[in-house]
């Protein structure tokens, strides 16, 4: 089984992830394989570079994600974030692709990502796992680890829509006992 995992920033889908990892599933995180993509010199990189300019690079010549998100979730430049899922989705879909066919003979494989729609991950899964949680829980996880401010967090959120009919879903607003115990409950084969 492919298992596509998605939800809202904070909502918990890597910890969903490494629980199941742990049971023998096989991990594709699509903001992982984005950050592999945005290696310097690559053709992702050269295009990002382009389109975003130089300001956005590391003195050794890695693209800086904070600079770059400072341009991307700008509320008065809207196309930045179209511009920059343009380049980089078609890339990560057809790595993921490519992962997918070395990976054939493995039984579990989960595919993680919260812009889910945008990178059509949808085509690719035999199930999708919402995780869901309240705004509220999501923002102050993802402030612990990511030290940003609510504005930045809803215009992060903004896009990342949730499937309308997922196969699964879990609340993941309580403890990771809770959580483990919901992921257990799936009717999902594990080894």
């Amino acid at each position: 089984m492919i298992l596509g995992i998605t939800g809202i920033s904070g909502s918990g889908k890597h910890t969903a992830a490494d629980f199941l990892k742990q049971k023998g599933w096989v991990v594709l995180d699509a903001d992982k394989i984005a950050h592999y993509l945005y290696r310097p010199y690559t053709s992702l990189w050269k295009a990002i570079v382009k389109e975003f300019g130089e300001d956005i690079l590391t003195e050794k010549d890695k693209i800086d994600r904070q600079k770059l998100g400072k341009i991307v979730f700008n509320t008065n430049n809207p196309e930045a974030l179209l511009t920059l899922n343009k380049i980089t989705h078609p890339e990560i879909k057809r790595y993921l692709k490519d992962e997918l066919y070395h990976l054939r003979k493995k039984p579990n494989i989960i595919i993680i990502a919260a812009l889910w729609k945008e990178i059509g991950i949808l085509g690719l899964c035999d199930k999708m796992l919402l995780i869901n949680a309240n705004k509220d829980l999501a923002f102050d996880r993802i402030k612990k680890r990511d030290g940003i401010e609510k504005e930045m967090y809803n215009i992060r959120i903004k896009n990342q829509i949730i499937p309308p009919n997922p196969d699964f879903t879990v609340d993941n607003e309580g403890d990771f006992q809770e959580l483990y115990k919901s992921l257990n409950q799936l009717p999902i084969q594990t080894k």
